[in-house]
C-alpha cells in the first residue's frame, strides 16, 4: 500500500489580497487567483516534469512561474 502523500502546494497570500500556489516537490507556481479556493483546480490537474524533478535533484533549476 503507498504512503499517503501530505500536502503537496504552499498557499501564499499576495500584496494585492490574491494567493499563489507552489508544487513543494517541483518548485514550479502552479497557478495565481483572487480567492484560494480557485487554486484547487489547478492543482488537482498539476504534474510534475520528471525532467525537472532530475534537474532539481542535481541543483540546477530556477523557480518558474506561469506566464500571464
Amino acid at each position: 500500500m503507498p504512503e499517503p502523500e501530505g500536502p503537496r502546494f504552499i498557499h501564499e497570500k499576495n500584496a494585492d489580497g490574491g494567493f499563489d500556489s507552489t508544487c513543494i516537490r517541483c518548485v514550479v507556481l502552479v497557478a495565481s487567483a483572487k480567492r484560494e479556493d480557485d487554486l484547487i483546480p489547478h492543482e488537482s490537474t498539476h504534474v510534475c516534469d520528471p525532467i525537472r524533478l532530475y534537474q532539481l535533484s542535481q541543483g540546477r533549476v530556477p523557480l518558474i512561474k506561469p506566464s500571464e
